[in-house]
């Protein structure tokens, strides 16, 4: 369970209590044992309508599962990171990041995708950098879905 207890601290409170909730409204058709639970969250994490700040900076990675924000704002002072080392990430439909000097912002039915090792950094000094791995598997994604 350590392994789970950091991760949420990582995450903040609210990210943490928004994921858990989703995570048990899922699982609300049975019980599940604490393994399991350990290890939905940390393979996949959906954040819907968080609003998020911190003074100096978030990392918001997938290491080895899915982590998908929509509708959300994400705010740090200093610099933001958002994408996966190992895993996959999508950010988008209604979501921005947002830095005292930069902000990525996917309005209604755009997305931006990581897989495998991609990143977006947001930098201190206002430049945006994209980072991806040697793989063929790393990669990053601009989304866009048709309007209804």
């Amino acid at each position: 369970m350590e392994p789970l207890l950091s991760l949420l601290s990582q995450l903040g409170l609210g990210l943490a209590t928004n994921a858990i909730y989703d995570l048990l409204k899922g699982t609300a058709k049975g019980p599940i044992d604490r393994e399991s639970l350990a290890r939905e969250v940390q393979n996949k994490i959906d954040l819907s309508g968080v609003k998020m700040r911190a003074e100096t900076v978030i990392t918001a990675l997938a290491e080895n599962g899915f982590l998908s924000i929509k509708g959300s704002h994400l705010y740090a002072a200093q610099s933001l990171v958002f994408g996966s080392t190992q895993g996959g990430a999508i950010v988008g439909d209604g979501s921005s990041l947002q830095t005292a000097r930069t902000a990525t912002v996917a309005g209604p039915g755009a997305y931006v995708q990581t897989q495998g090792n991609a990143q977006i950094s947001q930098n201190a000094d206002g430049s945006i950098s994209f980072h991806v791995g040697g793989s063929a598997v790393d990669r990053i994604n601009f989304l866009t879905t048709k309007p209804k």
